[in-house]
């Protein structure tokens, strides 16, 4: 695969910029922060001005902005569109459209234009990165740069984390020419903007299917593979939840406008390469998290029936399947390792495992977003990441509630229940197995009674522990510092400005040894397998 190199505009000789921070009902001191930073580029003040679009209509915000005015380097204005907070048409992808016309009002359009979320704090070389791949390329028609948090708690028990989408997936995306517009750091070129007529105000995700359509026009997506820019994760399970759906709708509807690849009148250059990438994503929801859902209920149902669980003609064929199995368990391990090589061995179990236990939310919301609206009910609507929020607040040591309240409120109202409800009959079931196999009249009937139904080849049991990842977050939830007490003041910004960045100790994920309990579930797998296929059932 092929690897860009790292690019930066140099001069005072550039091009004039909007960088464009959307908003709607995130905390003040929030977008303060990133207003600040956004202001403080290492870009000549004339060159370049920020706007704050607020979609939330907040009186004390505009304010607060207006009294930064006085400070900032570059012009800074404020703007809302007209309409009521919270249901102004076509949500986020509606108010970066308007803050657009809203420029173009100003004077002459400018012929970049960045956009950020409220969150995300901005490096002061951002615009000279971007841009730099941006003039070197005449068909970019955006650089995107990857999403880094500041904010994760440490061992990133819930997979909340970007590391192995920012440091594999895109890598890989790039060098086809591929790479997803993941929304929040990414600079257009207003022209590319223009040809795919702005962005689309049906879908969730308008950032990614924004990428995909200036594919398909033939404009490059440029991954800026620098950490440039530093955002917040939900500080709550609900919150990250939340989230997850409305990506997951989000791709959904995606895919209906894409014709999952095939629409060629919105993409009449795409090449085969970025047609796969959106085939595989716009059909995502319907085979993975959907998949593993359906799998896991099916191998309970047939261990319900007390039945085996793989059909053999003699004992050849089971051993055979029994290789085959364990060879198949190797490479996967095998596969792992390779890829925790380059990107994490760490991140990228954590990433299986939050899969798993996300895949019966993603499940019902795929279901739900296909089902007519009188059975669906409400359906699931744009919601800023900054407003994903639960009463909870369990990161919080002082206001976090008490271990009952947690627990009561994750598995009745936040559907931990299933996840406990799965466990407990995988775990009845693998005991009755076993004490089934033990009455039975002779070792080999026996042996062969364990391989057909307790560790038939193929089950992975070790994946349903997986599910316990949630319950085990709702009983040592992680703690986080104050959002304030992660950043500190820039001291290499020469001006009134300060921009709050944040501390180099959390520009880095945080592990310590708690995460190798997670691997637990697996190691005492094998070794029972082991034990079983070398002491107990020996050939």
């Amino acid at each position: 695969s092929r690897t860009r190199r790292k690019t930066r505009l140099v001069g005072d000789t550039v091009p004039a910029v909007d960088v464009i921070i959307v908003t709607c009902g995130e905390n003040i001191d929030v977008i303060l922060d990133t207003a600040r930073a956004a202001c403080a580029q290492n870009y000549p003040s004339d060159r370049f001005r920020v706007l704050v679009s607020d979609d939330g209509n907040d009186d004390s915000l505009q304010e607060a902005i207006h009294a930064l005015k006085k400070d900032a380097p570059c012009e800074l204005l404020y703007y809302r569109r007209p309409g009521r907070a919270g249901s102004k048409m076509g949500y986020k992808a509606g108010n970066m459209n308007a803050a657009l016309s809203h420029l173009d009002t100003l004077g002459d359009r400018t012929e970049f234009c960045a956009f950020t979320d409220a969150d995300m704090i901005l490096e002061a070389d951002f615009l000279r990165a971007c841009l730099g791949h941006l003039l070197l390329d005449p068909d970019g028609g955006v650089a995107i740069v990857p999403q880094s948090y500041y904010n994760l708690p440490t061992n990133d028990p819930l997979f909340q984390s970007m590391y192995v989408f920012n440091h594999s997936d895109q890598l890989q995306r790039d060098s086809i020419g591929a790479a997803w517009e993941t929304g929040p750091g990414v600079l257009f070129r207003r022209k590319a903007l223009v040809d795919i007529g702005g962005f689309n105000t049906r879908a969730l995700m308008e950032d990614v299917l924004c990428g995909m359509l200036l594919n398909g026009r033939g404009w490059h997506t440029i991954l800026c593979h620098e950490q440039l820019q530093w955002g917040l994760v939900p500080d709550t399970i609900a919150g990250y939840i939340g989230q997850r759906l409305k990506w997951n709708v989000g791709t959904i509807r995606a895919g209906k406008i894409l014709g999952f690849g095939f629409n060629t009148a919105l993409l009449p250059h795409v090449t085969w390469q970025q047609r796969a990438v959106q085939l595989s994503w716009t059909l995502s929801p319907y085979l993975s998290a959907i998949n593993r859902t359906l799998r896991s209920w099916a191998i309970l149902l047939l261990m319900s029936s007390e039945k085996p669980l793989v059909i053999a003609k003699n004992k050849n064929d089971l051993e055979h399947m029994i290789a085959i199995a364990w060879l198949i368990s190797l490479l996967y391990r095998l596969e792992s390792l390779v890829a925790g090589s380059y990107c994490g061995y760490r991140e990228v179990k954590r990433r299986k495992q939050g899969y798993v236990w996300l895949s019966p939310y993603i499940s019902m919301g795929t279901v739900r977003e296909l089902l007519p609206r009188a059975l669906a009910g409400t359906p699931i609507t744009f919601i800023p990441t900054g407003m994903l929020d639960s009463s909870l607040r369990e990161r919080d040591k002082p206001s976090r509630p008490s271990l009952l309240r947690r627990l009561s409120t994750m598995v009745l109202h936040q559907g931990l229940w299933y996840h406990i409800l799965v466990v407990t009959l995988v775990l009845g079931f693998v005991g009755r197995a076993i004490s089934t196999a033990r009455d039975s009249v002779d070792q080999e009937a026996v042996c062969r009674h364990i391989w057909t139904h307790t560790l038939a080849p193929g089950m992975d049991l070790e994946d349903y522990f997986d599910l316990l990842a949630p319950l085990a977050y709702a009983v040592l939830p992680p703690t986080v510092p104050p959002r304030r007490e992660l950043l500190e003041r820039h001291s290499s910004f020469d001006g009134r400005i300060q921009p709050r960045l944040p501390k180099p100790e959390y520009r880095i994920e945080q592990w310590n040894w708690w995460w190798c309990l997670g691997e637990l579930p697996q190691l005492l797998g094998f070794a029972f397998g082991t034990l079983v296929r070398f002491r107990i059932c020996p050939k």
